[in-house]
């Protein structure tokens, strides 16, 4: 993504954030190991800023480990060369976190029936359980951004 695509991206995502607090926002490479990264990143923005229990930020990890990782496995960004951006932001006792990629020709963010036996699948139905909220915004010309948010005490 260019930078001038990137800025664009974030203006439209700061659209979407009304009312909400922007803190921080960090690009990382499309490959496994950035889900770990983003989920400590994201963990230290929101510690400098809020006094959340330990149970709701071990739930924010918990998301935005699992939003990474389809990112990365499911976007055109899952690549060593590409970009998967997060951003970070605060509401009245709400985390708001977006994931930013390419987005996919072939996949749609979507919680999917999974059987008993299937290895993969239930990401987003995680999500859906543990969040407040949670969605998914396309363009074209800028990508994919899949936001969740968590309410705390």
């Amino acid at each position: 993504m260019s930078r001038e695509a990137v800025h664009e991206a974030f203006e439209a995502m700061l659209k979407r954030w009304n009312g909400l607090r922007f803190l921080d926002h960090r690009d990382f490479y499309g490959v496994p190991q950035s889900a770990s990264d983003a989920r400590h990143w994201v963990l230290k923005v929101l510690s400098a800023h809020i006094a959340a229990s330990g149970e709701a930020l071990e739930t924010v990890e918990l998301l935005v480990s699992e939003v990474v990782t389809n990112s990365i496995l499911h976007s055109d960004s899952g690549h060593p060369d590409e970009i998967i951006t997060v951003g970070v932001g605060l509401g009245e006792r709400l985390v708001h976190v977006e994931v930013m990629d390419k987005g996919s020709t072939v996949n749609v963010p979507q919680m999917r029936p999974v059987d008993g036996d299937s290895l993969s699948g239930r990401g987003l139905a995680w999500v859906d359980f543990l969040s407040s909220g949670w969605g998914t915004d396309y363009d074209p010309e800028i990508g994919r951004a899949v936001w969740v948010q968590l309410t705390y005490r």
